[in-house]
C-alpha cells in the first residue's frame, strides 16, 4: 500500500525530520538515508517499521538541524599551519619568488580547517529521533488505512460480481447435467449406428460420465472460499498473504470447473469469472 507520513521533533539545541513513503511490495523492504553521525541507529528504524507493518516497500529520510550551533564546531589544526608557512617561506626564497605568506594560502588548505559535531551518544540522538519516526509513521499508517477502506470497497463490488455470477452456474447446473447426459446418450447412438446396446449398461455408463461433469462440488467450495474472503475483509491486522492464497484456491475451483463441461455458454461465465478474480488479485497485491 501507498502512503506518506513526516515527523517532527526537537531537543538538546537539534531539530529532527523524519519522512518515511511506503509503495506496494510483497514483503517488507526497507531503506534508510540518514546523516553518517546516526547510521547506526538504521537497525533501530527498520525495526521500528516492522513492528507496525508486514508489506510495502519503505524509504525512510532522516534530517537534522543544528539551532544554536553548540553541536558543531571548528578546529584549526595550528601546528599543521605552521608547517605550511614554514614550507611556503622556503619556497619563496630556494625559488626567489616575491610575495609574502597570507591568511589567503593558508585558508585554501581545506586540512588546516575542519567542522567538528559534538560527542553525542546513539542513545541520546534516539531519543530524541524516536518522537518524529512515531509522527511519521502514524501519518503514514492513517493513509494506508484509508487507501485500505476504499480498496475494501472496491474488492466487494468484485466479490459481489463473482457472486452472482456463481449463483447463475448453480441454478444452471441440473440443467447442463441433463444435457451432457443427453449429448452423451446420442453420441452414443451415432457410434453404435442403431444397434440396441444393453439399457441398463448404458445407463450406468452415461450416469459416470454424467457425474464426472457435474461442477456442484466446485461450486461449493468456490462459495466456501468467498465467505471466507469476506471474513478477512472484515478483520483487523494484515490479510493480504491470507487474501492471495484463497484467490489462487479460487482460481483453481474456477480452471477445474471450466475443464468439466464443454457447454459455450458456461464457458463464456468462466471466462467472467477469471477476470473478476485477476482483477481481486491485482488489488490484493496493494494490501497489507
Amino acid at each position: 500500500m501507498t502512503g506518506f507520513g513526516r515527523g517532527e521533533a526537537a531537543g538538546c539545541g537539534r531539530l529532527f525530520t523524519v519522512e518515511v513513503h511506503s509503495v506496494n511490495h510483497r514483503f517488507l523492504e526497507v531503506r534508510c538515508r540518514v546523516p553518517k553521525r546516526l547510521s547506526g541507529l538504521e537497525p533501530r528504524i527498520q525495526q521500528a517499521i516492522q513492528q507496525r507493518f508486514s508489506r510495502g516497500h519503505f524509504e525512510v529520510l532522516v534530517l537534522d538541524k543544528d539551532l544554536d550551533g553548540r553541536s558543531r564546531t571548528l578546529k584549526v589544526d595550528l601546528p599543521l599551519a605552521r608547517q605550511y608557512v614554514d614550507a611556503l617561506r622556503a619556497l619563496q626564497q630556494a625559488l626567489g619568488l616575491p610575495g609574502e605568506v597570507s591568511l589567503d594560502m593558508l585558508t585554501a588548505q581545506r586540512d588546516l580547517i575542519a567542522v567538528e559535531e559534538s560527542a553525542e551518544s546513539l542513545e541520546e540522538s534516539w531519543e530524541e529521533l524516536g518522537p518524529a519516526l512515531a509522527a511519521a509513521l502514524d501519518a503514514l499508517a492513517e493513509m494506508r488505512r484509508r487507501e485500505g477502506e476504499a480498496l475494501a470497497a472496491i474488492l466487494g463490488k468484485h466479490l459481489d460480481e463473482v457472486e452472482a455470477t456463481l449463483t447463475g452456474i448453480v441454478l444452471r447446473a441440473p440443467e447442463l447435467t441433463r444435457a451432457q447426459r443427453d449429448r452423451l446418450r446420442e453420441r452414443v447412438a451415432e457410434l453404435l449406428e442403431g444397434r440396441l446396446p444393453d439399457p441398463t449398461r448404458l445407463e450406468q455408463e452415461v450416469a459416470l460420465l454424467a457425474e464426472r461433469s457435474d461442477v456442484a462440488e466446485e461450486c461449493d467450495r468456490l462459495r466456501s472460499h468467498l465467505v471466507q474472503f469476506r471474513a478477512a475483509l472484515g478483520q483487523r491486522g494484515p490479510q493480504g498473504r491470507r487474501l492471495d492464497f484463497l484467490l489462487q484456491e479460487m482460481h483453481r475451483e474456477v480452471n477445474t470447473a471450466g475443464s468439466k463441461s464443454a457447454d459455450a455458454a458456461f464457458a463464456h461465465e468462466v471466462v467472467g469469472l477469471k477476470t473478476c478474480i485477476e482483477r481481486l488479485r491485482e488489488q490484493v497485491q496493494n494490501l497489507e
